[in-house]
């Protein structure tokens, strides 16, 4: 049997009143059997109302990427724990267990979870394996379009990490041809069937301000039609235009 997998988790509000669980630091790699996407129910014997939830859990470079959609009392926006392995599953709060569940045959999770505003039952099914998560670590060459100018040249150097339970990016963007010094950047990706979703932002208190947006194919490694957007500033005669990028080298 694997170590246990132990992460922190911070849970934030997501859209619908759902709330999203994301990770922080983790111990050891996703059991296999966990990964993929997980939908199911939660029943409270005190109330008799209940709820759906969704939970994804993936591993990336043995840390795990977990987010799960739930509307429920006992998981307020906090920080929590999530903990796992082959045969079990909990969530936390400061050490006490809010919800666990085995995990029974044929992929489903069984439990029951208990809080001072509630206490229940819950369950969930596999459904269906995730998109491969792929390491987008690297220096990215390409170029900034304004319709009648010139291309801008664009230098990208990025590494792909786990932080808060979602794919993250730390680096730098070059811009040769307009400023002197690189911008230190951060930002996400979410990989969805064939594509990548990405979004960049200067680091806070970085001028000027460069906020850049884009979908990419997950196979060729390549950006062909984002959106970037700078805040007015006399360094960066630039305020909007399009953005390509192709991955060239680690």
């Amino acid at each position: 049997m694997r170590p246990l997998l132990a992460a922190s988790l911070s849970l934030t509000f997501a859209a619908c009143g759902d709330i999203q669980v994301r990770s922080i630091r983790t111990g050891d790699v996703v059991p296999d059997a966990l990964q993929g996407e997980w939908t199911g129910a939660w029943q409270s014997a005190q109330t008799g109302f209940g709820g759906l939830l969704t939970l994804r859990i993936q591993d990336f470079a043995g840390e795990p990427v977990v987010s799960v959609q739930i509307a429920h009392p006992c998981v307020p926006p906090s920080h929590y724990q999530f903990r796992a392995t082959p045969a079990k599953v909990e969530l936390l709060a400061d050490d006490v267990v809010l919800f666990e569940a085995v995990v029974g045959a044929e992929r489903t999770l069984i439990g029951s979870y208990g809080c001072t505003a509630d206490a229940g039952s819950w369950d969930a099914t596999w459904q269906r394996d995730l998109p491969a998560l792929v390491d987008l670590t690297g220096r990215w060459l390409g170029s900034a379009s304004v319709p009648g100018y010139l291309p801008q040249a664009i230098v990208l150097d990025l590494q792909q990490t786990v932080r808060n339970g979602t794919l993250a990016f730390d680096g730098a963007m070059q811009l040769p041809g307009l400023l002197p010094e690189p911008l230190p950047m951060r930002g996400s990706v979410q990989f969805r069937a064939g594509v990548f979703d990405v979004v960049l932002v200067t680091e806070p208190g970085t001028v000027p301000l460069v906020h850049m947006v884009g979908t990419g194919d997950t196979a060729l490694r390549r950006l062909d039609a984002g959106q970037l957007q700078a805040a007015v500033d006399p360094l960066l005669p630039l305020v909007q235009a399009t953005w390509e990028m192709r991955w060239q080298t680690r």
